[in-house]
């Protein structure tokens, strides 16, 4: 069975199109400068295609490129190069299939030259690349979320280089900065990095005009910084007025703020940065050996060798039935690029959860076989030895063993009634959210923190937990991790959401609160 690796849905956001001015002589210069945000909402990641006079450069491109090359050739433009903000952690880039495909340059900046293991082009600080007669992108290095963080300013050359836009990578986010604790491995402290964040950002960022427009790598939901903001750009003078990491003036109160509460970093970061080091394989290359397999040989492969069970369809259909010690990752729809109200973040959870190393067995629903693939491939993540062939219903036709599991709405069972019979609850959420508010007498385990070791450490076998989060995402796999490894869980549907909106007495605040409220509403009307 080949692999259908449809193109997924772009996660084109926004396009932004500045008028050009008129000459003296009336006529229009050409089409305006244009930038096109493509944001995939389960990794809070934003790529960005900028183009002039039929030109364009990429920055910050996910790993399946096919969507960026499609929307330039239906508007006739040729691609010029592609421009990383950094060695990325959190996704595997499309740099090398970029370069490889379209024989286009790749530009870093400064202090990538003894790393990378491709061709590329080392940008000093504040030296140029051409877009076209009117713009051109120069450098601007930024070290403090890496050493060779660069933040690529579109300047205008007829207004004397006047910087115009802003592409910060993770140097400065909406409403945050980049985190200054995930080059440990390379020999330098979050201590050294978040004071070397405080001059970046005291000497350079701010140093800009407030009109330039801001446009980050990521934004609300991803582990590369906390408290980032949802709305997609910015200026630097909004940031200027609003954004908490840019109100410091003592350097030892700022590395305090930032060192302080990060979320925790998934293991499969350390993975991402080494293979957009040493340059990824092109994505159909790299899943052409992905086999599909019989239910028996399926059965088999479970049986005798130590792989990881990822079942992606959803938390409902999970329930009803999976093949024994299987993970469920719920997949959600529209490729990542939307996360409706009750998705997540399907490849980060799954990063956070599984080694990088690990072999992993695949069922999805029929026809997201290709779908889960890349998505998963977008972390790094392709050591997947074999997916089951006509998905789930296939395992049960041929009479193998399956297993059941246990959602709880509260709605039809109150949950004071619950709590009476002796179930005990079980908040996944952060630290930080369980600290604001959650139902009385639970216990607080995050989802990040969850393995057999720690669920042997803080849970009891003989006990049964209803599980929640949020919305019921984080609860559904957290309820499949505790039944993995031998303990009782029940997530509750809706999680925090319906527990605040249906029993708030039951919770520390004694009171509806105005945020579950609304997402509760929102499911309710999805539903």
């Amino acid at each position: 069975m080949a692999i259908d690796l449809q193109t997924l849905p772009s996660g084109l956001k926004e396009v932004l199109r500045d008028t050009e001015k008129e000459h003296d002589d009336g006529d229009s210069s050409g089409p305006g400068l244009e930038v096109r945000i493509y944001y995939l909402e389960c990794l809070a990641q934003a790529s960005y295609v900028v183009s002039h006079e039929g030109n364009a450069f990429i920055v910050d491109p996910r790993r399946d490129v096919d969507a960026f090359l499609e929307d330039l050739q239906k508007s006739n433009v040729v691609l010029k190069g592609v421009f990383e903000t950094h060695f990325h952690a959190d996704f595997v880039s499309g740099h090398c299939e970029l370069k490889d495909r379209l024989g286009v340059p790749v530009y870093f900046g400064e202090g990538t030259a003894n790393r990378c293991k491709f061709q590329f082009t080392e940008l000093k600080n504040k030296e140029m690349v051409d877009l076209s007669s009117r713009y051109a992108f120069q450098a601007l290095h930024t070290p403090g979320h890496t050493m060779e963080s660069t933040v690529y300013l579109l300047v205008d050359k007829t207004a004397n280089n006047k910087p115009l836009k802003a592409f910060t990578g993770d140097t400065l986010f909406i409403g945050s900065c980049g985190r200054p604790d995930l080059v440990g491995s390379i020999g330098y402290t979050a201590d050294k990095m978040a004071r070397t964040m405080f001059r970046t950002l005291q000497s350079k960022v701010l140093s800009l005009p407030d009109d330039v427009q801001v446009f980050p790598a990521h934004g609300a939901g991803s582990p590369c910084g906390k408290s980032l903001g949802s709305e997609l750009y910015s200026t630097i003078g909004q940031q200027r007025l609003t954004n908490p990491a840019l109100k410091f003036t003592n350097e030892d109160e700022f590395v305090k703020f930032l060192t302080e509460g990060q979320p925790t970093a998934p293991q499969y970061f350390l993975h991402d940065v080494d293979q957009n080091l040493t340059g990824p394989k092109p994505l159909c290359a790299e899943l052409s050996g992905v086999c599909f397999v019989t239910a028996d040989a399926f059965k088999e492969m479970v049986d005798t060798d130590n792989y990881t069970l990822a079942d992606t369809r959803s938390a409902t259909e999970f329930c009803r039935g999976h093949v024994p010690n299987s993970l469920n990752f719920p997949l959600g729809g529209e490729g990542g690029a939307i996360v409706g109200p009750e998705d997540g973040n399907f490849a980060m959870w799954v990063g956070t959860l599984v080694p990088p190393g690990n072999d992993i067995l695949l069922v999805t629903d029929m026809g997201k076989e290709g779908e889960a693939l890349q998505r998963l491939a977008r972390i790094g993540y392709t050591k997947v030895k074999a997916v089951l062939r006509g998905g789930f219903c296939s395992y049960k036709e041929a009479g193998l063993p399956v297993e059941t599991a246990t959602r709880v709405d509260i709605r039809a069972s109150p949950l004071s009634s619950l709590l009476a019979s002796g179930m005990e609850l079980l908040d996944v959420r952060t630290k930080g959210e369980f600290e604001q508010n959650t139902a009385k007498a639970s216990l607080n385990l995050p989802l990040a923190e969850m393995s057999q070791q720690s669920l042997e450490k803080c849970l009891e076998k003989d006990k049964v937990y209803l599980v929640f989060c949020s919305s019921g995402y984080r609860s559904a796999i957290a309820a499949s991790v505790l039944k993995r490894w031998g303990f009782k869980g029940q997530d509750i549907v809706s999680g925090f959401a319906s527990v605040s909106y249906h029993s708030p007495e039951l919770t520390t605040s004694g009171k509806v609160c105005p945020v579950m409220k609304a997402l509760m509403e929102k499911m309710l009307a999805a539903s």
